[in-house]
């Protein structure tokens, strides 16, 4: 049983996702457990390092993440898959494994080119990222970049196989490799950090990023993936795909650049503002990644085949289905985090040097960054529309006016507001969100047009719906926790909200609580979202009986 145990599960990795919401719910398992390994990441970086120290951490990541994620994003994901696609759909993969090649080639050695230059100029660049750090702040800066610039060589080698397994419609593996190379972190923080302090941190990068490598490559073999050195610039494939990616990397360029923006603002407020930025903006990645990032990525293949088979109605009603998804999931965690923002932080980073003041900082900056969770999870499923109309120019130009708008609303922002308020560093993750909302209403907006319209109705009746419910239970689950009785919470009359676990019970059931407000007044309004989820049950069945899980436990008594 335990043989059939294995095989079995050896089938579901390999097996195919036909689906986006089957595709999108089995990635959002994995992405899931990758973001919580991330903030267990972030509870042992701020319980053995503090704030200070992890403005040098958090600077360090840069200059490599800028220039990973050009190629990562812009080229290796939206641009290769439409494109690799093509040649899988036409049955012509050998020729596909040839454009395969070329482009990893030419990937790799833009960043090494890239990557040399980061190495021998670090201490320039990270003055020129973060001009109010310390000469010695800089120093480990600076040492820190110039080991984490190795690691993302390997880490964009896995994402070139990623994108490889989602265009065969795999999603398991890829999914499943973040996991590994958060392992590979927390492994450098609790076993190498004590003989190499905050450097053996970076070498742990280093280390995740060659699990995430591993993992996949293997797999992609056996699709049929061979690597051959060679560069075939004149294939119209290749051609097609850096025609793509020119525009969406540029695009990439200034979407980055808000994050540089942010923190060179931080460097100039208190100590640790950097550090605090970053961990408040984990808390909201949570979401975009588990839900706006699973969602977008699953729907890709599928968008492109509609509108490449000229299915344009397909294409309308695939798109405004994952949308209303994607804000069904989305938009009551934005507000469960804006009303549990204290408890949310205590609980993923209250231990160590992370005190009472840096969870208020944290909390009240996350809680602004909330606000804009359901835009930064649509934006990025309206980028991989437009790149299955194989439209590059629109995002470019919206990430361009997106980038002006956030310098100007953060430099008024820091410059004039900043001293004025109790966290300054609110003030970026309000822009932030300012900004994300300005980004999908004018993509949106642009989308519409482009594609004769959607109709009005089945376009904002959903969302109207999914908002209303967010807001009342927003406002049932504020009021009670927020009752005082003789200058104290009632909730702290009831129990000890000092205790670790009281807390993490307390912040549960608020959760839960919420979340059953949530789903009864979409089902009074009779949400089609909450529907199709529901009618992802079955699915759920099926998924225990290929595992025979239940067979396996009824196989005998445990020893």
């Amino acid at each position: 049983m335990v043989r059939q145990f294995f095989t079995n599960s050896a089938r579901l990795l390999f097996r195919r996702q036909s689906t986006i919401i089957s595709a999108a719910t089995i990635m959002m398992v994995l992405v899931l457990a990758s973001r919580i390994l991330g903030l267990v990441r972030n509870r042992f970086l701020t319980h053995f390092f503090p704030l200070e120290d992890l403005d040098a951490y958090t600077v360090a990541f840069i200059a490599p993440d800028f220039v990973a994620d050009l190629l990562i994003v812009g080229i290796l994901s939206v641009a290769f898959i439409p494109v690799f696609t093509t040649y899988i759909n036409k049955n012509d993969e050998k020729e596909g494994w040839k454009v395969a090649s070329s482009v990893l080639n030419m990937s790799l050695i833009f960043y090494t080119a890239i990557a040399a230059i980061i190495f021998i100029f670090a201490d320039q660049i990270n003055k020129f990222l973060a001009p109010g750090f310390s000469a010695s702040t800089l120093e480990i800066t600076t040492n820190l970049t110039r080991i984490i610039v190795f690691g993302q060589v390997l880490l964009i080698i896995g994402s070139f196989f990623t994108s490889v397994l989602q265009s065969f419609h795999r999603f398991i593996i890829p999914a499943l490799a973040p996991v590994l190379y958060n392992l590979g972190i927390i492994f450098g923080i609790l076993w190498l950090r004590p003989y190499l302090g905050l450097m053996g941190v970076a070498w742990g990068v280093v280390l995740g990023a060659f699990f995430h490598l591993l993992i996949q490559y293997f797999v992609a073999r056996k699709f049929g993936f061979k690597y051959k050195f060679e560069f075939r610039l004149r294939d119209p494939g290749v051609k097609k795909i850096i025609n793509l990616s020119l525009p969406r990397t540029a695009a990439i360029a200034f979407a980055k650049s808000e994050w540089l923006v942010s923190v060179f603002l931080a460097s100039l407020l208190i100590k640790g503002s950097t550090a605090t930025l970053r961990f408040a903006g984990d808390i909201q990645n949570l979401p975009v990644g588990l839900f706006g990032v699973t969602f977008a990525m699953a729907a890709l293949p599928t968008l492109s085949a509609e509108w490449a088979n000229r299915r344009g109605e397909d294409f309308k009603a695939t798109f405004l289905a994952t949308l209303h998804q994607v804000l069904y999931l989305t938009v009551p965690l934005s507000v469960l985090f804006m009303v549990l923002r204290i408890p949310v932080v205590r609980i993923m980073y209250g231990s160590g040097f992370f005190g009472w003041d840096a969870t208020v900082a944290t909390a009240v900056t996350m809680s602004y960054f909330a606000i804009g969770i359901f835009a930064q999870s649509g934006f990025l499923l309206l980028i991989r529309a437009f790149y299955s109309l194989h439209d590059a120019a629109t995002p470019l130009k919206v990430a361009l006016a997106s980038l002006a708008f956030h310098v100007i609303v953060s430099s008024v922002f820091i410059f004039w507001l900043a001293p004025k308020v109790f966290t300054p560093t609110s003030l970026l993750a309000l822009s932030a969100s300012l900004t994300g909302i300005f980004s999908f209403g004018i993509l949106l907006y642009l989308l519409d047009r482009k594609t004769g319209g959607f109709d009005r109705r089945k376009l904002f009746l959903p969302a109207a719906k999914i908002f209303f419910s967010a807001a009342l239970m927003g406002i049932l689950l504020y009021l009670p926790l927020h009752i005082k009785l003789r200058g104290a919470y009632i909730i702290d009359h009831i129990i000890d909200t000092t205790r670790v676990f009281n807390l993490l019970v307390l912040t549960g059931l608020a959760f839960i609580f919420g979340i059953a407000i949530y789903v009864w007044f979409t089902w009074w309004l009779k949400s089609e979202e909450l529907r199709s989820f529901t009618r992802l049950l079955p699915d759920l069945r099926r998924l225990q009986k290929f595992l025979d899980v239940q067979e396996k436990i009824d196989s005998g008594t445990p020893k």
